[in-house]
């Protein structure tokens, strides 16, 4: 079913990713689809758009676990997560269009091999993303060395002053554009729906260096944000045939374990560990796409 023999083995190793991803979701706010999305492509042989609508479920319900393990009472970052909300349905619909689109490609040639244009093509888009990221983080923590927590933290998409403007209490800079907040949540709809993941790698960056939002809070911010970007991405993919349910099921079941352990880290760590931490786990997700496309072309 859904182009996997799903024995016993399989769904082990699905649940044993579950934890692993289940630990960096609530560690870091990241819903861990960036690890998910190649993992099932590269090691249990799925194509990408299986692998994209899986990841987009297990995204969905990690997130919960790691939501409710966080959420205090001073709920913390929810105006900046409801602002960007509004626009992530809208770039999840046209994320998981692309993969439709994708999917209908007659395959490419390309070294005397025969290519799916969805597994190269995502793959790609996967690699150059985390290389950006991964390189931005590393960067800002061992070169720049600046501290994202302190109160005067800038916020770069701050000067875009398009009315109506809000203060939020996490977001020291000043008065933040709505419009603004809208179309970063537009974009990272987008990713969530072409790539399942639940946006967190790119909504992590964003809040700490073009909002300004305090880390901690941008922490509580991103998994409320993964939460809902994951469920309409899962709602499309659904609607699409492009999720393996038994594997989801197993990689839910790790990741509620696997957030326990994840929030207890969170609450022993600085804000700057977590921002290094992170850069150094995108990193390495990278480094595992790359030698997939390498594998792919080259063999």
């Amino acid at each position: 079913m859904f182009g996997i023999d799903l024995n016993w083995y399989i769904i082990g190793f699905g649940v044993l990713i579950g934890f692993s991803v289940g630990i960096l979701t609530a560690l870091f706010g990241a819903g861990g689809g960036f690890i998910i999305t190649p993992a099932l492509n590269i090691f249990m042989g799925l194509p990408m758009n299986l692998a994209v609508g899986t990841s987009a479920c297990q995204v969905t319900g990690a997130s919960a676990f790691a939501l409710y393990e966080h959420l205090d009472r001073r709920l913390l970052g929810i105006r900046v997560a409801m602002f960007f909300g509004i626009g992530i349905p809208l770039g999840a619909y046209f994320g998981a269009t692309q993969v439709q689109h994708l999917k209908g490609l007659a395959d490419w040639n390309f070294n005397g091999r025969e290519i799916d244009p969805v597994n190269i093509v995502l793959l790609i888009i996967f690699a150059v993303l985390l290389l950006l990221i991964a390189a931005w983080m590393l960067y800002d923590s061992f070169i720049m060395k600046k501290q994202v927590d302190v109160t005067d933290h800038p916020a770069v998409l701050s000067r875009l002053r398009i009315p109506p403007l809000f203060r939020f209490r996490t977001i020291h800079g000043g008065d933040f554009s709505i419009p603004v907040m809208i179309m970063l949540g537009l974009i990272v709809g987008f990713f969530s729906g072409m790539l399942g993941i639940g946006g967190g790698v790119i909504i992590i960056p964003i809040l700490f260096y073009l909002v300004g939002q305090e880390t901690k809070a941008a922490t509580q911010t991103s998994m409320m944000l993964v939460f809902s970007a994951g469920l309409f991405s899962s709602g499309f993919h659904a609607y699409n045939g492009n999720i393996d349910y038994i594997l989801a099921g197993a990689l839910l079941f790790g990741a509620l374990f696997g957030a326990k352990i994840g929030a207890r880290i969170h609450r022993k760590i600085s804000g700057e560990g977590l921002k290094k931490s992170f850069g150094f786990v995108v990193l390495a997700a990278w480094v595992m796409v790359i030698v997939k496309i390498g594998i792919m072309l080259w063999g």
